[in-house]
């Protein structure tokens, strides 16, 4: 910190800087009797030979030049008020003794006495707590200004009514700032503004919003400190906050009311687990008296000359840590700009469907070290909703064994949609419908039109409904698709599966949300078999509350022990989808898969084979089988199983429990990845698990079509997409691990898997190179959107939102020519 400067604080004491304060005229009619008292006093104070106390006049000696000044004000202080000024003086910093004038601190005692006989706690307010926490005219080591009347104008009406000092404070934090326009913001000048500083930029920080509140209650009598921390015990960063007595010392934060009143605010928690003992995790009061310790001012370290006192044992377990088998939560959202931002959250138990706490993040406004947080049990699975201006996001949360974790949860950039112009949009027609019309040579030697890449570059999500739109259209393509739909049947080569189907409650915006429910049974007669798929036509309770949806229940194609899970069930499945996205009027991302028994078997398989099709996926009463089942592949899906305790046959209670280990070693330390989590029924025999409740449980998950981080470790030879990779040698055992961030996409493939990276705008910018890391080799791509890739993929998927704009070939280095070329 420098000195302050006496040019400035002249100016600051000769002229208000307080919005609409004029008072030229009153200053000159005060520096004309100033000079006036000040020779009648030093007339007065040779002929009276008058002595001050000890500490006084030491201050008097070191004020150089001012002395007579502050001698002159002495002389002229009303004996009721003296002890004011003498305490003042005594205890002033040497710089402010050498500038601020006695006609100031004449006019700030006046001041405060008046405002302090009319307060109606003033008898209650003990003496040494009036002199240190109501009269002084500074806080910290903020620039000296003449605030008292401006503030004290616009405080008094807001405590109007107000029968104690905690009442009135708790009035004051509410209102002022409002009232004044000042918020929390890291964009501020400096950290310690003097109120006049903040009041015109409207910005602060936790300790110029310290300092303005303090300056408020002290202009209306309400004793007031500033107290904080240079470092919090967990090391998050310091903080400043407010104290103000009421019978004793109480504390809220600045700018930041809390409805339960005094010391209630969201520093709580960091401030119990305070060291008193430790100088940077301890925490402190200011004083303006002299105390011999001083108070850590973080923007200044090495400047000791305010006071403090150590105030740490008042907080210490103030508030307890959380319970030994809970985690304290703390979720910050981050929006696409890498601000804080404040949006509704929820966290939900991916289990029960309990909602384990909700409230709104906090924003830019709000302190850095301010975070929403709660306190969840350790052992479940938690999925973190936020509501973002472009939909819902959600991320995992597993707790682990830890006492306190931070999810941070970061949105993706809103892609905005441009409308198109009729001759663009006749353009992308009739360049679609020419595609999806070729057959696969002619479609492998089409490119498009002059011009369409670049509409797609300045305008790819107008350009994907466009192909969506063509695609739909395509009649040629979709016949049997749509014979299939009128028919309530679903077929893969020679495979075939009914279904029955129904809508329950009221169609969402976006569309339904699919619900595909598969029957028990198995190897068993036909008979038995149907009757199964006739109790799960009604297995699951309609929760129309919940959200529309559309309940499919699926019969098995044949009567096999594996007739769920087999290679032919995952093509017929992505069929069934395909169908409902083109004639359903379905939600893509809001697709959702469950079974019991059989069809539990059937969840193990198809969910984590085909993650990217869904939302969340539900097994009751199934298993993983060897071979078929990884969990992997599940790092961003969700993925719940219920098992009975007694439920022993085929190994199902001893896979179930292998299953959710691994997924454990699959998470590791962390507690972003893996939404996977698996039920045990205590006590629960085959079939009697109580999961009829499943689809109220499921439905809020929303599918992320583009997750940063993939895994795709391969258990057939029938399935070539997963989210943004492809191949066309799918095998058993070859896997791809994949992440694209900031523009760098990091791949290592083993056992000799190959493919292509599929990319588009809502994964990397194309106006920026891109960086591949391929199996440890890097290489740098200036990438071009491709409306060929984006029909092709689209045709190869039929979903709008897994269809990309490049293809990126693997393992080999990506080359110029090769990445925007079609497969």
């Amino acid at each position: 910190m420098n000195p302050p400067n006496h040019a400035t604080i002249g100016v600051h004491f000769g002229k208000r800087r307080f919005k609409g304060s004029n008072i030229i005229m009153v200053n000159l009619l005060r520096i004309c009797l100033f000079v006036c008292f000040c020779v009648l006093a030093q007339a007065s104070s040779q002929a009276s030979g008058k002595h001050w106390p000890a500490a006084v006049q030491a201050a008097l000696q070191r004020a150089g030049s001012n002395r007579s000044g502050l001698e002159a004000a002495l002389a002229a202080t009303p004996a009721d008020r003296l002890s004011g000024l003498e305490f003042l003086i005594a205890n002033m910093p040497d710089d402010d003794l050498k500038a601020i004038t006695g006609s100031f601190l004449l006019n700030d005692i006046t001041q405060t006495y008046d405002a302090f006989d009319s307060a109606p706690w003033k008898d209650a307010v003990p003496e040494d707590v009036f002199l240190n926490d109501v009269l002084p005219y500074a806080v910290l080591d903020e620039d000296r200004e003449d605030w008292r009347a401006d503030l004290r104008a616009k405080a008094a009406p807001l405590v109007a009514g107000c029968k104690t000092p905690g009442e009135a404070a708790l009035a004051l934090n509410a209102k002022l700032f409002l009232l004044l326009n000042v918020r929390y913001s890291t964009g501020r000048k400096k950290a310690n503004q003097a109120p006049s500083e903040s009041i015109s930029s409207g910005i602060a920080s936790c300790s110029g919003l310290s300092i303005l509140l303090v300056d408020a209650c002290r202009s209306v009598g309400i004793p007031a400190r500033v107290a904080g921390t240079p470092q919090w015990a967990n090391n998050s960063g310091n903080h400043t906050w407010v104290e103000v007595w009421d019978g004793g010392w109480h504390y809220i934060g600045a700018a930041e009311p809390d409805p339960k009143g005094l010391d209630h605010a969201w520093f709580t928690q960091n401030a119990s687990e305070a060291t008193v003992n430790s100088p940077d995790h301890a925490i402190y009061a200011s004083s303006f008296q002299k105390t011999g310790v001083s108070f850590p001012m973080v923007w200044s370290p090495d400047v000791h000359t305010v006071s403090a006192e150590n105030v740490t044992d008042r907080y210490a377990a103030v508030e307890q840590p959380p319970a030994a088998d809970m985690t304290r939560l703390q979720v910050k959202v981050i929006d696409a700009a890498g601000k804080r931002a404040a949006l509704p959250v929820v966290v939900r138990d991916i289990v029960s469907g309990a909602i384990a706490g909700n409230g709104t993040s906090k924003g830019e406004t709000s302190d850095l070290n301010n975070v929403l947080t709660f306190d969840v049990p350790k052992d479940r699975v938690y999925e973190i909703d936020v509501a973002g201006d472009d939909g819902q996001v959600s991320q995992p949360f597993a707790p682990g064994d830890v006492g306190t974790a931070t999810a941070e949860i970061r949105l993706e950039p809103v892609h905005l949609w441009k409308p198109l112009s009729s001759k663009e949009e006749d353009r992308l027609k009739s360049a679609f419908t020419d595609y999806f019309s070729e057959t696969a040579a002619q479609q492998a030697a089409w490119s498009a039109p002059k011009g369409l890449n670049k509409l797609l570059l300045k305008n790819e999500p107008a350009v994907r409904q466009a192909a969506w739109e063509a695609y739909k259209a395509a009649a040629s393509i979709h016949n049997d698709a749509l014979d299939d739909f009128n028919g309530h049947q679903v077929r893969f080569e020679q495979y075939l599966s009914p279904y029955t189907v129904k809508t329950v409650g009221t169609r969402p915006a976006n569309g339904w949300a699919l619900f595909i429910a598969m029957h028990g049974g198995g190897g068993a007669p036909k008979e038995v078999n149907d009757s199964q798929w006739v109790i799960m036509q009604t297995h699951y309770k309609e929760h129309p509350e919940a959200g529309g949806y559309v309940y499919l229940a699926l019969r098995a194609p044949n009567d096999t022990w594996n007739g769920f899970y087999d290679v032919y069930v995952y093509p017929l499945i992505a069929n069934l989808i395909k169908q409902f996205t083109l004639y359903g009027d379905v939600d893509p991302n809001k697709v959702f898969i469950f079974g019991y028994s059989h069809g539990g078997y059937g969840a193990f398989a198809i969910g984590p084979k085909e993650p990217d099709l869904f939302a969340a996926i539900h097994a009751s009463a199934g298993a993983p089988t060897d071979g078929e089942t990884t969990a992997k592949t599940l790092r961003s899906t969700v993925f719940t199983a219920m098992v009975g305790g007694l439920d022993n046959a085929y190994g199902r209670l001893d896979r179930d429990k292998a299953f959710a280990a691994g997924v454990s070693v699959l998470r590791g330390d962390r507690h972003d990845v893996y939404p996977v989590a698996v039920d045990i029924a205590d006590g629960v025999e085959h079939p009697n698990l109580n999961d009829r409740d499943k689809v109220a449980v499921m439905y809020p998950a929303v599918r992320n079509p583009v997750p940063r981080e993939v895994t795709w470790l391969m258990t057939d030879t029938v399935i070539t997409d997963f989210f943004w990779l492809h191949t066309d040698t799918p095998a058993k055992t070859n896997e791809i691990d994949a992440t694209c961030r900031e523009n760098v996409v990091t791949v290592t493939t083993k056992n000799g898997a190959g493919g292509a990276v599929l990319l588009d705008s809502r994964l990397v910018d194309f106006d920026k190179p891109v960086t591949f890391i391929i199996n440890g080799k890097s290489y740098l791509r200036k990438l071009k959107p491709d409306v060929k890739i984006l029909a092709a993929t689209l045709l190869r998927r039929g979903d709008p939102d897994l269809a990309f704009t490049v293809e990126a070939p693997l393992p080999a280095a990506p080359n110029t020519a090769s990445i925007s070329t079609a497969k």
